[in-house]
């Protein structure tokens, strides 16, 4: 008797792996090609951790008061509703497809199998549902181009805790390493990823080429955090105080937005949100993307900062709770993140 019962479950643990794998294979088969020029979020909202990503007329984004996980809302933020139990960031959207990375500190439920505590790079669909990972290392940084993601992280395979920038197909197949350079792959258009070198030679703005796989120089200057919006290339000066500046590939030239010593920013919409630094004063400042007429947002130290087509969002530096928000034009009217919170079952 005990051996049939042995018997049994054999058999059924086989057919169970056999259904897992043809539901995994038809997963890999169903992703409808992306558009190769499509960037899944913004490069400002990426290099903020990707919090937010608008598509069309709905936002989805990492409740903080929910522990940081996933949520959709409509852009003015009415029916907001809970997609699943993943404490995401860097949120992509192509098509009818999530990419997101979870963070160690996840500590969601189990869902179709997988922990929901369990950091890595992972997909779903738009409703959350029929989630697939594609590693279960530490991701950094993710960013959708078209049909690839580019993400940089640790490789799970080899068990090499060395960062590097890898890329895979949305099928979750070809995945390869692309470079063993620090590359942040936050900022992608017109078929490049733009980003400020890393390496201890310089820091300038290099393009790399996803057709080619080559990069070449953009801007010979010392860079940081560069995100590119609206045909220029944004990026922190470290020659200069950490001035916010902007470079034209087309017209060869270059703007000071602002003195200021910047700490913190996005560009989108044609706004800058940043954070000025100073020991005594620190202010979250909001100016248009050419650098005109700059306000007064809020005193304090704030981070994360996320832009959608009607709002800022942000949170208090220390603060990753509570999430407010700002008008992206009009008087810099500052709310609590109320519908998030009121979501919250």
């Amino acid at each position: 008797m005990k051996n049939i019962i042995v018997m049994v479950l054999i058999v059924l643990f086989i057919v169970a792996g056999i259904v897992a794998y043809v539901v995994y294979d038809n997963h890999r088969a169903q992703i409808p090609p992306n558009d190769p020029f499509l960037s899944g979020n913004s490069g400002g909202n990426l290099l903020n951790d990707g919090l937010f990503c608008e598509d069309g007329a709905l936002v989805y984004f990492a409740n903080s008061y929910d522990g940081g996980q996933l949520y959709v809302m409509n852009s003015d933020e009415s029916q907001v509703r809970k997609l699943n139990s993943f404490n995401v960031s860097h949120i992509n959207v192509g098509g009818d497809f999530l990419y997101f990375t979870q963070s160690p500190s996840g500590t969601g439920d189990s869902f179709m199998g997988l922990s929901a505590g369990i950091p890595g790079l992972y997909r779903s669909r738009t409703n959350g549902q029929d989630v697939s990972h594609f590693n279960t290392g530490p991701v950094l940084a993710a960013t959708l181009c078209g049909n690839e993601i580019y993400y940089l992280g640790v490789d799970d395979a080899q068990r090499e805790y060395i960062t590097r920038l890898y890329k895979i197909n949305t099928d979750i197949t070809d995945k390869r390493e692309v470079s063993r350079d620090i590359i942040w792959p936050h900022s992608y258009a017109n078929g490049v990823i733009y980003y400020s070198s890393a390496g201890s030679n310089d820091h300038y703005i290099y393009a790399l080429d996803v057709a080619s796989g080559s990069s070449y120089v953009v801007l010979e200057a010392n860079t940081f955090n560069t995100i590119y919006d609206g045909g220029y290339l944004y990026y922190m000066d470290l020659d200069n105080n950490y001035q916010l500046c902007r470079f034209s590939p087309t017209a060869n030239t270059m703007e000071v937005l602002t003195n200021d010593r910047v700490e913190a920013y996005n560009v989108g919409y044609g706004v800058i949100f940043y954070q000025r630094y100073s020991r005594t004063e620190p202010v979250l400042m909001r100016m248009d993307a050419n650098g005109d007429n700059p306000v007064f947002v809020r005193e304090g130290n704030y981070t994360k900062i996320n832009l959608t087509s009607r709002y800022a969002y942000f949170q208090a530096f220390g603060d990753t709770v509570t999430t407010h928000k700002a008008p992206l034009h009009g008087p810099p009217h500052i709310e609590h993140f109320t519908a998030a919170y009121d979501a919250v079952e």
